[in-house]
């Protein structure tokens, strides 16, 4: 039995839910069968396509987790119990009643968040767990690019097209809240700017400014919602620039061969954009203004 802990609010985003996706995905790949998520959620709850059960419950809170642990059967489970964690939210006590109960607890980490429970797996799925020096003899950890949790439409094969030159289609994909409004500043710029290119913005499910979004919305304006996993790939792939915030996004765009800039939009993001800056050499911006030379730098190096 595998079981699998995270959350999914309009305060954190859907990124934890899309990379718990990816892993049921994975195991199920790898032969394990009885794979169940248990997320706490709400209003945000995107109608994905989901490879096992999900049941939607607040597990954080003390008085309800034994009960929830009853009626999964944990207890009377003939096989091993192996719980995966994903979450900025849950406390350290989470975690320990949560280990208590199974044979190998996973934590999946982005910033070294609290001290997890000692003889645990702290999975960091990406660059950021190479600048954080993990305990190693309280725990086993994975980390790295290669520990990557992607859904499955970005682990298939696929062919990456041929770009534009010069570019005309660009993305903005800031995750599942924009708490800086700088979508809003992205499409004034961009209109302003470049009103050649078309702008293809993704609203997460914690934006509030959908209306405003709307208004600033020309010709060549496009506004998505409520992607799926494939449908996203396919519009990544049509894409010849993006501007992304640091988060899950950046491993999908860089599987689909989109060249990208990065914005911070959250603290814990700062390991990716540091990683994609090092090892790959794409840009980080910090304020919209910048993109203003970053898009005309790029033109430039298209240019025969």
């Amino acid at each position: 039995m595998i079981l699998i802990f995270s959350e999914a609010l309009l305060t954190t985003g859907l990124g934890h839910l899309g990379r718990c996706t990816a892993l049921a995905e994975i195991l199920l790949e790898k032969g394990n069968q009885d794979i169940r998520i248990i997320l706490h959620t709400d209003e945000s709850f995107p109608n994905w396509s989901y490879p096992c059960p999900i049941y939607k419950e607040d597990w954080m809170d003390l008085n309800i987790l034994p009960k929830l642990i009853e009626s999964l059967s944990v207890k009377d489970s003939k096989n091993s119990v192996v719980i995966y964690i994903d979450s900025y939210l849950a406390p350290a006590s989470i975690y320990e009643e949560l280990k208590k109960i199974s044979q190998e607890l996973v934590c999946i980490d982005d910033y070294n968040r609290i001290p997890y429970p000692i003889g645990s797996t702290i999975l960091n799925p990406g660059y950021p767990g190479l600048f954080i020096e993990y305990d190693k003899s309280k725990y086993k950890v994975l980390t790295g690019k290669k520990e990557v949790l992607l859904r499955k439409p970005f682990r298939d094969e696929f062919v990456i097209p041929k770009r534009n030159n010069p570019p005309l289609k660009i993305l903005i994909t800031l995750g599942g809240a924009d708490p800086n409004l700088y979508s809003e500043a992205f499409l004034n710029i961009l209109s302003k700017e470049f009103p050649e290119l078309e702008k293809h913005l993704i609203i997460g499910p914690g934006f509030s400014n959908e209306n405003n979004l709307a208004s600033l919305s020309d010709s060549k304006t496009f506004l998505y919602k409520n992607l799926s996993a494939m449908e996203m790939r396919d519009l990544m792939l049509k894409m010849d620039f993006a501007i992304t915030a640091g988060g899950q996004t950046t491993y999908e765009l860089d599987r689909c061969g989109v060249p990208m800039v990065m914005i911070k939009t959250f603290e814990n993001q700062e390991g990716n954009i540091r990683g994609f800056s090092e090892f790959q050499g794409f840009m980080e911006i910090t304020n919209p203004g910048q993109i203003i030379d970053v898009i005309h730098d790029f033109i430039l190096k298209l240019s025969p």
